[in-house]
């Protein structure tokens, strides 16, 4: 039933699992951002619809429809998501490896490569977010563009249009691809069935959006998007050049990567069309800005591809570089242990389980009362996930008004969504503290030193029902609050 491929590439991400998993602190949660998910999984399932509250408006505030999707499955199932989707991810990491697997003679080389970028395992596997479903899209298409597979190709299309927003672009290279890649004579007849399942799949995702959110694109692209255009390339090649110090391995790969060109006489020709196909991968990021999170978030989904070129022109490059046997397994033994200082991944998951506890927190100290008081929250997965009551996300990424508002000023990247006029419009019950003051600040843009807050809201911790938190609470809502004071 498996073979040998099979069975090393199950070994392979299991293991590279645990260990990541026994280095991020044993989460028993992913990041504060796949909490996003999981809410709108959870309502979706129980018949709310895409809703981050419950009776709230429709927001589309998560990046990836179909892993939403996904999640209100699993949940329908188990009636949780954690474990699920974690199997779920080791399962789509397998198919990934033992597809590269395949189509590589060096075995043992392209795993010493692969496992020596902790990130991808973080990433891909632990973190629960879409960064496995997408990894999976990206490389059975890249595998089934360069094998002219067009029949594969445009069955995965409409997949990868309802996993990510830039799938839009993704799509137009894939098919730009297909025509150039195309036999003389057929590049017609093998490009427009591809071109078809991509505009009719983009256009039905499009004509859903506008019937259901009112938006062509997802609310997070308004909450997270820096309009200056020069202000995202600047960061987007800070972080296109900083990727390769996330690792040695990934320093090595790359560096075999970017040298196909250079011996593309002698090179592998599916090396140079994969190679093509990966462009946009590293290109995107750039235009957009790049990142907030650690470890490279979107450059981990290329890495199986990447891996898998360098491994098919390792013997071209030994011979070139004159590079030792041992230099793959020193690289990859590097790579890890220094991941914990490379990495900066670690807290996010400790973000997503304090906000666990302060949703939990909230609803113990609020569970007698007629109506649940409304919180002002800016990271907005766990904290909700936890709470039974109205949350309002400051970050603007589960409200259109917030995220279409302009935002004060770009303190800090993909935060930028915050508007003090709307933040007074709204004035939450709660407004919950970060784990860091400084970010606060910059997120908030100075919200919480103005007269106006100072005069509305008293920071202080809370006890009641048992429970107790620290937040700035609005006055009038102490005043008028039963039970212990603060």
């Amino acid at each position: 039933m498996f073979d040998r491929n099979t069975i090393l590439s199950l070994l392979t991400v299991l293991l590279g699992t645990l260990v990541v998993w026994i280095m991020m602190g044993l989460p028993q949660t992913g990041i504060d951002d796949a909490d996003i998910f999981f809410v709108y999984a959870r309502n979706f399932a129980e018949g709310h619809g895409f809703v981050y509250n419950v009776g709230g408006e429709r927001v589309e505030g998560f990046t990836s429809m179909l892993w939403t999707l996904v999640g209100s499955g699993w949940y329908s199932i188990f009636q949780s998501l954690e474990l699920p989707l974690l199997m779920l991810n080791v399962l789509l990491g397998t198919v990934v490896v033992s597809a590269c697997l395949e189509r590589t003679e060096n075995r043992n080389t392209y795993l010493l490569m692969l496992v020596g970028a902790p990130a991808w395992f973080v990433w891909c596997q632990v973190s629960l977010m879409e960064s496995g479903l997408w990894c999976l899209l990206i490389t059975l298409l890249g595998l089934a563009v360069v094998e002219k597979r067009n029949g594969a190709v445009a069955a995965l299309i409409p997949f990868l249009v309802i996993t990510r927003p830039e799938a839009m672009a993704w799509g137009i290279w894939v098919v730009l691809l297909t025509f150039v890649f195309a036999d003389r004579g057929a590049r017609l007849k093998s490009t427009f069935p591809i071109l078809g399942s991509f505009l009719l799949s983009l256009g039905a995702l499009i004509g859903f959006r506008l019937w259901y959110f009112g938006w062509p694109v997802p609310n997070t692209y308004f909450a997270k998007v820096t309009p200056d255009f020069w202000e995202n390339i600047r960061n987007g090649l800070n972080y296109l050049l900083g990727y390769p110090m996330s690792s040695f391995s990934v320093i090595f790969v790359l560096t075999l990567f970017f040298l196909v060109p250079v011996f593309r006489k002698q090179a592998n020709p599916v090396s140079i069309k994969l190679a093509c196909f990966i462009l946009p991968g590293l290109g995107i990021p750039v235009l957009v800005g790049g990142d907030h999170f650690g470890s490279f978030r979107f450059y981990q989904p290329l890495w199986p591809l990447l891996c898998l070129i360098a491994a098919n022109e390792w013997a071209l490059s030994r011979q070139h570089l004159r590079l030792g046997k041992n230099i793959l397994p020193i690289l990859a033994l590097a790579s890890w242990l220094f991941f914990p200082i490379t990495g900066n991944i670690k807290h996010e998951f400790r973000i997503a389980k304090e906000g666990r506890a302060n949703g939990a927190a909230l609803t113990q100290l609020f569970q007698d009362m007629e109506t649940w008081p409304t919180v002002g929250v800016i990271t907005a997965g766990g904290n909700k996930l936890g709470y039974d009551g109205p949350m309002y996300d400051l970050m603007g990424l589960n409200s259109t008004e917030m995220a279409h508002a302009p935002g004060d000023a770009a303190n800090f990247k993909n935060h930028t969504g915050f508007n003090r006029a709307v933040f007074y419009d709204w004035q939450p019950d709660i407004v919950l503290c970060g784990d860091s003051e400084k970010f606060d600040v910059l997120v908030l843009n100075g919200l919480h030193n103005e007269a106006r807050f100072l005069t509305l809201y008293e920071k202080c911790t809370l006890h009641r029902n048992g429970a107790e938190i620290k937040a700035w609470f609005r006055n009038d809502f102490l005043l008028n609050l039963p039970g212990e004071m603060p």
